[in-house]
């Protein structure tokens, strides 16, 4: 059940917060809550951000000017946990004692997946983004409260979730919210460079390795691996490279694209994208991941070689 005024009280009537999302942050994980948290300083409350994982350099820009915690630096005590942006109160990149030692945990997301796991709940599947979920949190609670650093964040994870306007979540909605954030003089070009042109060298050769390992399946299903050996032989981190998976989708005549990415020699963690009318939400569930029809991943323990096995095998079912 969505309960945006009952947040809105929340917010208000508290001081203490610590604001966290899920592990392999992205644009939308990094911009909603960064955006949350200039907002939250804005109205004089004591907030922290809490990700106990490596952040991607490409999104540096957004966290450059803030102390990003991990969770055993923080002593605060009677806080409300905020939790964007993440589907499973599991995936939440924090540590276990913060996860349960809230005064309230508020859930904002827009993963159909998500369990509504939280005290308070604001989950629309519908929304393009947590960020755009946010923008109009932020909106209600004070119209003149965004300025152009929380629009610089907001506008990050808009695009970032909405392959820069091009995916099937993108709303009217979306283009409202990007057309008054330009209003306010964001930094459009420098995000975008940050994002889509600003590629470390590492992340060239590491594309290399991958797509020589580009499969086809049946003509609807491509896969790609990205090895533990890569990704010690190009010195880069698990984290460094989002959006590998778009190749296999785009190319022509495929429905399904399966990035294979190995954190470890048994941790495989596997990203989806379908194009029409593959579910990949409910391919990934049934694996304990989840996120939306046409983005969707998990994670498995066990090889590679048995992970892409599974994980095909199921595929195939949907097609």
């Amino acid at each position: 059940m969505m309960k945006m005024n009952n947040i809105i009280e929340a917010i208000m009537g508290s001081d203490n917060f610590i604001i966290t999302s899920h592990y392999s942050p992205d644009g939308d994980n990094l911009g909603s809550s960064i955006g949350l948290y200039y907002a939250l300083k804005k109205l004089n409350k004591n907030v922290f951000f809490v990700l106990d994982d490596v952040l991607p350099i490409n999104l540096k820009f957004l966290y450059e000017d803030i102390k990003v915690y991990k969770s055993e630096e923080v002593k605060v005590k009677d806080y409300n946990l905020i939790s964007l942006d993440c589907g499973d109160k599991d995936r939440l990149c924090c540590s276990e004692y913060l996860k349960e030692n809230y005064k309230m945990l508020i859930n904002i997301d827009h993963h159909k997946s998500n369990d509504n796991y939280g005290d308070l709940n604001y989950v629309d599947p519908t929304a393009s983004s947590t960020c755009e979920i946010i923008y109009d949190l932020l909106m209600r609670i004070d119209n003149k409260i965004i300025d152009k650093k929380i629009g610089n964040c907001l506008y990050t994870g808009l695009i970032t979730d909405t392959g820069n306007f091009m995916y099937s979540n993108t709303n009217p909605s979306s283009f409202i919210m990007a057309s008054n954030l330009l209003k306010l003089d964001i930094d459009k070009q420098g995000i975008i460079k940050n994002i889509y042109q600003n590629n470390p060298l590492n992340y060239v050769k590491i594309l290399g390795d991958a797509l020589n390992t580009l499969e086809v399946i049946n003509g609807k299903i491509a896969t790609i691996d990205l090895t533990y050996e890569m990704f010690k032989k190009n010195n880069i981190s698990f984290n460094n490279v989002d959006g590998v998976v778009n190749y296999a989708r785009d190319i022509q005549g495929i429905e399904v694209g399966i990035l294979f990415k190995q954190k470890d020699l048994n941790v495989v963690k596997v990203s989806f994208r379908s194009k029409s009318y593959v579910d990949v939400n409910k391919i990934a569930q049934k694996f304990g991941g989840g996120g939306h029809m046409m983005a969707s991943g998990c994670t498995i323990e066990d090889s590679l070689e048995n992970v892409k096995k599974a994980i095909i095998k199921e595929v195939l079912n949907y097609i």
